[in-house]
């Protein structure tokens, strides 16, 4: 049965989305199709009142994700942890929201890396560091957790957030120090956000960063902050990881109505999408 599925969000020309569910459709024999808007914020529920009444539901990135998950009938219990959600699904009863980039974090990070998280470092303090915070408390329980982030408000309600899950918070103060210490940084920042900074932190010929770097940001690529790692030839992970990960969680929800099923051949359709990424 066709369906139509889409990512909203602004900016979204630079979205690699649709090449990969379209891609990961074409393994699973699914005549679904796949397309974007550019959604700014607040623009979320009169955009699926008005113009989505043919779509079955929506993948939401920047600035979206908290809106979706206000505007969702129903959430699932990532989003209610986070107050975010990245997928929307029409179901009879109303508008589910899930939370796939938690698992999409978890997934970029352990296929990655092989070492004990004892100290990360966050930096941002929006939906997404939202996500990666609670990606860590699963992966790494015992870790230190530092958030570099210039909102005091938002920082303070992330560093709350890893209070409750058990985590030990702390706000960075030097970012030259939070990155030597960590064992794995995240950056959840948009592309660009860094690079003032960076072009001082590249300076100090002696900065070694701790460990891997997962830079959520994918374009464009490498990123200020990830050319900073390999020019000290330490592990960097780009976002493309993140988001071919979520969207296979995502994809999942699609079909099945759940994260935790696997799609049919999905090792398959994780491949085509890896493709599709490279083309």
């Amino acid at each position: 049965m066709s369906k139509s599925f889409a990512v909203l969000g602004s900016p979204i020309s630079h979205s690699k989305s649709p090449i990969i569910h379209q891609a990961a459709y074409r393994v699973l024999g699914e005549d679904w199709n796949y397309s974007s808007f550019d959604i700014q914020k607040g623009g979320l529920k009169r955009f699926i009142d008005n113009d989505a009444v043919s779509h079955s539901g929506f993948s939401l990135t920047m600035p979206l994700k908290e809106n979706a998950f206000h505007f969702a009938n129903f959430a699932d219990d990532l989003s209610h942890l986070t107050k975010a959600s990245n997928t929307l699904v029409k179901q009879e009863d109303g508008w589910h929201a899930y939370n796939t980039d938690v698992f999409g974090i978890r997934q970029a990070i352990s296929l990655n890396l092989s070492t004990t998280i004892r100290q990360a470092l966050v930096i941002g303090s929006g939906a997404t560091a939202t996500s990666a915070l609670v990606a860590i408390s699963i992966l790494a329980p015992d870790s230190r957790v530092s958030i570099f982030a210039r909102n005091k408000k938002t920082r303070a309600d992330l560093i709350a957030l890893g209070i409750s899950l058990g985590l030990s918070m702390s706000k960075a103060r030097f970012l030259t120090r939070a990155i030597r210490l960590a064992d794995l940084t995240i950056s959840t920042l948009p592309g660009g956000s860094l690079d003032n900074a960076v072009s001082k932190l590249t300076k100090k010929k002696s900065l070694v960063p701790g460990g891997l770097l997962l830079d959520v940001a994918y374009h464009p690529w490498p990123s200020s902050l990830a050319s900073l790692w390999i020019s000290r030839s330490k592990p960097v992970v780009s976002g493309l990881e993140m988001l071919l990960w979520q969207a296979v969680s995502q994809i999942r929800i699609f079909k099945f109505g759940s994260p935790d099923q696997p799609l049919p051949n999905e090792i398959a359709v994780v491949e085509a999408m890896r493709v599709a990424l490279e083309q």
